[in-house]
């Protein structure tokens, strides 16, 4: 676990009944910190798709990060992007809550 995960492990988990991106049913909760990188009892956000599809899928590609300054925040970008990298980009919007 690096230091942005580290940060992120005691804040609070947004788990839904819709996903926290787009709003429409989901189930499925993705973990904010990876189980493989220490994250197993960490923050997760439910989100859409599963494995590779929606916005589960978005997340495990890079192309779909959080951070949490005050409230959970995300950022899409068009290509896969290191989180430090979209750390310092612009566009970040407020989940679904």
């Amino acid at each position: 676990m690096n230091n942005y995960q580290s940060a992120l492990m005691d804040k609070p988990s947004i788990t839904l009944s819709y996903c926290a991106i787009c709003g429409v049913p989901a189930n499925n909760d993705h973990h904010v910190v990876p189980r493989s990188q220490g994250g197993a009892d960490g923050p997760v956000i439910t989100l859409c798709g599963g494995g590779c599809s929606g916005h589960h899928g978005m997340a495990h590609e890079h192309t779909l990060h959080f951070r949490y300054i005050t409230c959970w925040q995300y950022l899409k970008t068009d290509k896969p992007v290191k989180y430090e990298v979209a750390l310092e980009m612009e566009g970040w919007q407020v989940l679904w809550a």
